[in-house]
């Protein structure tokens, strides 16, 4: 919940400006805080070094073009120190992956997602192994159920679908004969943080629905709400937030590692 406060609060901030300059500025502090991680778990002499042997190997084929024989064992060479290199980055690509794994999936519930717009229906689904009938689903606040549930014993689903009927927040609720669960929801305008799934696997929670906390009700696995995509830039370069988010951290990190003493 920490997080999600946090990624909320920089949402919050940047919320009267375009999606991309919040993106931009959290993919700055991210490309800075990977090149640390980097600098402190890798052998920084040991990639230099293979970096300069991949530079030698290059030259070497260049110079030797003409030699088949040097040739080959050159090019043998820069494939060698390049798995070495590889292998150095290999530690610090699993100290961050967790992580990022984590982050991605909150800022997936900024940048991927936008709130409904009054007057949108999105669809609410349960993976649940009871009957259509014998759930309930209400809502309240900015949203109302606008259909009846229709259920799929192959998919062991259950979907209603939901219409937003003025800005702001709203909360759905199912009933089932086991107990109840609940779901926020958002409805509105500019950049916010929605969270579009609810799950009661732990594992799940953390990668695809980290905002919402877990929930234990018998027979129901999952909830979730299709919030219509977001595409992230302006004109024409609209595209997936992921997008944008590598190439401004990447930018920001290979700009900066000269100052921060890091080889990459």
């Amino acid at each position: 919940m920490l997080l999600r406060a946090a990624v909320s609060y920089l949402a919050k901030i940047f919320g009267a400006f375009n999606p991309l300059v919040g993106l931009a500025f959290c993919s700055v502090l991210l490309g800075i805080g990977m090149l640390w991680v980097v600098g402190k778990t890798s052998n920084q002499r040991a990639i230099e070094r293979a970096k300069k042997r991949m530079q030698a190997c290059l030259l070497e084929m260049r110079l030797y073009s003409d030699e088949p024989r040097l040739l080959f064992r050159a090019q043998g060479t820069l494939l060698l120190n390049n798995a070495r290199y590889l292998g150095h980055m290999l530690r610090p690509v699993l100290v961050l992956g967790l992580p990022m794994l984590i982050l991605f999936a909150h800022f997936d519930s900024v940048y991927g997602h936008r709130p409904l717009q009054v007057g949108e229906s999105a669809l609410f689904t349960v993976n649940t192994t009871l009957p259509s009938q014998d759930l309930t689903l209400t809502a309240s606040g900015a949203l109302e159920v606008d259909s009846v549930a229709v259920g799929s014993a192959v998919s062991r689903q259950v979907h209603w679908r939901l219409r937003a009927v003025e800005e702001g927040s709203g909360q759905v609720s199912l009933e089932t004969p086991h107990g109840s669960v609940e779901m926020a929801a958002m409805v509105g305008s500019g950049t916010h943080y929605v969270s579009s799934s609810r799950s009661g696997e732990l594992w799940h929670k953390f990668l695809f629905s980290p905002g919402e906390a877990s929930f234990s009700l018998q027979s129901v696995d999952r909830l979730s709400i299709g919030y219509p995509p977001r595409s992230i830039g302006f004109g024409a370069l609209e595209t997936h937030w992921v997008v944008w988010f590598l190439v401004i951290s990447i930018l920001a990190a290979y700009l900066l590692k000269g100052r921060f003493g890091v080889v990459l």
